[in-house]
Parts: structure tokens; sequence; C-alpha cells
């Protein structure tokens, strides 16, 4: 797994949850090291030891942590960054979906090693949206999943998204049924659902 992934795993533990756990859970996991380098490449089975050290101890489960990751990459301001390029994609929510189809080229042209999925959009009206992906690592659908919902309400649109998993031979595939309800949605719109 790329460090750029784990730095993020690294920081989400430590921000969320505290350097105590962090700490601890890096013992569980038996590494010999407190911090990740982004510019280097782990074995995956680290990646994996992490995150069942860190589940078992604060009682979640594997999907609960990367969904809260997910989100924690856009929501942070540590990682305001990573934000404001996912959000070059477009001026809205819908803009932003469409721009998914080539996120994996440009990724993989910046950072070659960068474990992307690969993604697909399928527009079956104009506000429900199929999104695909395949991802050779398995099980970290759960944090695009937490990803897309944030960046929905950074956009300001109200939306329904369900996800389901398959696990393949050779790979994982993710599909999400995003159904837009409102894409402008704020305070003063829930306050006028709320006088009808």
């Amino acid at each position: 797994m790329h460090g750029m992934i784990n730095r993020g795993l690294q920081c989400y533990i430590r921000d969320i949850h505290g350097l105590d756990v962090w700490e601890e859970t890096c013992e569980q996991a038996n590494l010999s090291f407190n911090n990740f380098e982004t510019m280097l490449t782990y074995d995956d089975a680290t990646t994996e030891d992490l995150l069942t050290s860190f589940s078992i101890l604060i009682s979640r489960s594997r999907n609960e942590i990367l969904e809260d990751f997910g989100t924690y990459v856009v929501s942070e301001e540590a990682l305001s960054a990573v934000r404001r390029l996912l959000k070059l994609g477009g001026s809205n929510y819908v803009e932003f979906l469409h721009s998914l189809n080539f996120v994996y080229d440009r990724a993989k042209m910046a950072v070659p090693e960068l474990d992307l999925p690969k993604m697909e959009l399928v527009k079956n009206s104009p506000n429900k949206f199929t999104l695909l992906t395949r991802f050779e690592k398995r099980g970290y659908g759960a944090a695009l999943l937490g990803l897309l919902r944030a960046l929905a309400d950074d956009y300001g649109a109200l939306v329904s998204i369900k996800h389901c998993h398959k696990s393949l031979k050779h790979m994982d595939e993710d599909c999400f049924e995003i159904d837009i309800l409102q894409d402008n949605w704020s305070s003063a719109s829930f306050l006028e659902l709320v006088k009808h």
C-alpha cells in the first residue's frame, strides 16, 4: 500500500482518537515504527495489521473505520489540499461525479504507485447515477463511500447513496447508487421542508 494512504490512516487515528490510541495501535500491530513516510510503499499486510489492531482497540468494524476515514480525508482542515484537488472536478456535485471517470489516469500520471480504484460513472437519469469501481486492493469501498458522502455535504448536495460490494477473483468491485435529492441543500432548505 502506498505510504500516502498509510500516512492518511495514521493522521486519522491520531487526530480523531488521540496519540495514545495511535501508539497502542502500532504496538498491537507489531509495527517497528510509529510514522509512515508518504513517498514509500509498504506491504499490504502492514496496512491490514494496522486496521485490524485499530478495529479491535476501538471496537468498530473495518468498514465503519474506512468510511470514517473517507469522511476525514474530505472534511479535516489538515487535508484541505486533498479536498481542493477533488473539487477541481467541478463547481457542483454532478460535475464532480462526472470527473471521477478521469481520476485514475490523472493520479497515475502524478503518482504512478498510488493505489486507486478504476471508476466508471453511469448516468441513469438527471439526478440518478451509478458509480462502478474496481480495485485490486480488497475491502476499501467503504472509504470511497465516506468520501462521496462528505463531498456531497461539502458541495451542499442532499444525496442518498447505496453501496454494494462484490469480491471477484483478482479484485473487488463496488457499486454506488447515487440519488441526488437536492443539488443546493442548506439549512434554509431544511426549514422549508419542515414547514411543509
